[in-house]
């Protein structure tokens, strides 16, 4: 009996602590991701300045890469290639912060692994000024990537277009803004 209620008390008591993750999770929702640093954007072969990107869109899916990690050249793909799959608001788009010196060495390598349109937005990061500028939050929520509000608030972790839930938490996000004035049509892209 004796061991039984001890069981019990132990098993309540690791049921209610939270995981780290969840630890992490609730101490980063809206806190501010800093790019603050960042003045040039590209877009294709265009360029455009950090402040016109923030005038057209109030959320930004943020999603940290890097040159010459062989992995992130298929999640940049992946990345242009499912959210397509989602109806995406007007007023949302998908920012790469990739650190690395040349967006073009970037891209060959890109297409060295498939074929690819890059119909959203990238800031070349060459001294790490954005890892330095967000080292108060966990490496891995950057490298999951962050939904970012108009002020740079953190909003959601993680690809919208990963699961279900996601998908659903990221529409919720958006009706948040729609609520608040903001119109939010959703269109699919390329349509």
């Amino acid at each position: 009996m004796k061991n039984t209620l001890l069981f019990t008390l132990v098993f309540i008591i690791s049921c209610s602590q939270p995981s780290q993750t969840e630890k992490d999770l609730r101490e980063n929702i809206n806190k501010t991701l800093n790019l603050e640093m960042f003045e040039t954007v590209h877009q294709g072969n265009n360029l455009l300045s950090f402040n016109e990107l923030k005038q057209q869109f109030q959320y930004l899916s943020v999603v940290y890469l890097e040159q010459g990690c062989q992995p992130c050249y298929p999640k940049f793909i992946e990345w242009q290639n499912k959210m397509d799959s989602i109806a995406c608001p007007d007023n949302f788009s998908v920012l790469f912060v990739i650190h690395g010196n040349s967006y073009e060495d970037f891209m060959i390598n890109v297409l060295n692994v498939d074929h690819v349109d890059d119909n959203y937005y990238t800031i070349m990061d060459p001294e790490f000024q954005f890892l330095a500028a967000n080292k108060d939050i966990p490496r891995w929520i950057i490298d999951a990537s962050v939904l970012i509000d108009s002020e740079n608030k953190i909003k959601m972790v993680g690809a919208p277009w990963i699961n279900e839930d996601m998908t659903k938490l990221f529409y919720e996000i958006m009706s948040m803004g729609e609520k608040r004035g903001c119109n939010i049509p959703l269109k699919c892209k390329h349509n």
